[in-house]
């Protein structure tokens, strides 16, 4: 180390929920810690969110949800979630007292006071002797006898930071285009950002260039669907907007045929609707779905409010009709079908009359319902992307894995930095990111106290 560096034992890349979690994680292992995030706030995209804390309640339903994601993973994720409750219960944030079920359509969790829990974790970080900073982007990563030294770029110049262990928590690449296209392929360009800006891939090009490899999933990823065209999409707008009711609707592509069963949750919806035509999809249902569903609160901190309506306001494509022939004329001439769009419905009614079968290109679940109160309504949407699924190859304790599946010593990767936990299917967000962050955290503070990635790390994890 020369005489211009800092020296930390562990330094963390991001301040989102898995960055802070991690930070704090290594910094109650007596590890001194300088999370440094790019951005001028702290907080990344967790501090956008609701504030629910959930996952699958168990692993059965964890492997159902996500039968491709990793199970070495998931079975952690799903243990470790009750003591990571209550951590942050203890942190004296406010946490509310019974769980909320049925979290996208199979999930349990808490809700939180996510902004006040973000700072906390911060400022505990600082109290222990460790260094929170913005405006503070890594260019370059080196590997050197001790660990790493990185070059930090901030507004009063270049700084250097030294450190036995580094952590990725940089919230994955939803915010690079030019990354999506390459992961996802067609139409990825379409995708509207539902983020904070700062997620570009910045863990995962570091990770990459220290050795680390990718994990599997990368084409897959987590959003909502939007309305569509939107007028401007600001972040006090990404929470509102979002369609969350769409699993009680009929969804169809531009060709008037549904492509998926809806009742699989709208964010397995969004994900499909990205590699339909143009990738434009139209939501049909009725007043009762309006009235019962888009207009409820799916769950604690959202609000409640006519989803619709807001579309609306916000410049979308919309029809409203008295009858569903009606409806039916009205969006066929938005360069639909009409004699598809109204097979498409008319076979999608059969189908939920005889208890699920199949209609208009994809399965009907039993559970679905046709549209029969009026007024009739149609809405164009499009797909969006939070945060992606795939990342840096890790092991159940946030180790960056090389592509021969050995630790990469001294680097870890938490959050949506970190891939394989989900997989086309969604297993949660800040939960994920939060206890990926322990991993990450007790095993960087383990490394750097020992010097090794030994299996004495188990016996150091939270």
């Amino acid at each position: 180390m020369n005489e211009t560096e800092q020296a930390f034992d562990v330094v963390v890349l991001g301040s989102g929920m898995s960055g802070l979690s991690a930070g704090w994680t290594a910094a109650q292992s007596g590890a001194r810690v300088a999370v440094l995030e790019k951005l001028t706030e702290i907080g990344g995209s967790a501090a956008l969110s609701a504030g629910m804390f959930w996952t699958a309640p168990d692993f059965g339903a964890y492997q159902a949800r996500v039968p491709l994601g990793d199970r070495v993973l998931g079975r952690r994720l799903v243990d470790d979630y009750e003591a990571a409750l209550a951590e942050i219960r203890g942190t004296g944030i406010d946490v509310a007292a019974e769980p909320l079920t049925g979290i996208m359509t199979f999930g349990r969790g808490y809700s939180l006071a996510i902004r006040d829990l973000l700072p906390r974790l911060a400022v505990d970080i600082v109290a222990a002797g460790g260094r929170v900073a913005t405006s503070a982007r890594a260019t370059e990563i080196r590997r050197t006898p001790d660990g790493f030294h990185l070059t930090v770029e901030t507004d009063d110049g270049a700084l250097h930071f030294a450190c036995a262990s580094l952590v990725l928590a940089t919230g994955g690449f939803a915010g690079s285009a030019e990354k999506l296209g390459s992961a996802i392929g067609r139409n990825a360009d379409r995708l509207v950002h539902r983020a904070n800006k700062g997620s570009v891939g910045d863990g995962l090009d570091h990770a990459k260039a220290l050795g680390a490899a990718a994990s599997r999933g990368m084409s897959t990823f987590y959003g909502h669907l939007l309305p569509s065209p939107l007028a401007s999409f600001e972040p006090e707008e990404f929470l509102p907007l979002s369609q969350y009711y769409s699993d009680y609707c009929i969804l169809v592509n531009t060709a008037g045929r549904r492509f998926i069963d809806e009742r699989q949750g709208d964010e397995l919806l969004n994900q499909e609707l990205v590699f339909q035509p143009e990738a434009r999809g139209f939501l049909i249902f009725d007043d009762r779905v309006r009235t019962e569903h888009a207009t409820a609160e799916p769950f604690p901190g959202l609000g409640v409010l006519d989803r619709y309506k807001g579309a609306v306001a916000a410049g979308a494509r919309h029809v409203q009709a008295d009858t569903l022939e009606g409806l039916l004329d009205a969006v066929s001439r938005w360069g639909l079908p009409r004699d598809t769009l109204a097979r498409t419905v008319e076979e999608f009614s059969r189908a939920t009359a005889a208890g699920g079968g199949h209609a208009g290109g994809a399965a009907v679940s039993p559970a679905a319902t046709a549209p029969a109160v009026p007024p009739f309504y149609a809405l164009e949407v499009q797909p969006s992307v939070t945060f992606t699924f795939g990342g840096i190859r890790i092991d159940s304790d946030g180790r960056a894995l090389d592509a021969d599946g050995r630790a990469v010593p001294g680097l870890f990767a938490a959050g949506a930095d970190a891939g394989g936990l989900s997989n086309i299917g969604y297993a949660g967000g800040l939960a994920p990111a939060y206890i990926t962050g322990r991993w990450a955290g007790a095993a960087a503070a383990a490394h750097a106290a020992l010097g090794t990635d030994s299996a004495l790390l188990d016996a150091v994890a939270p």
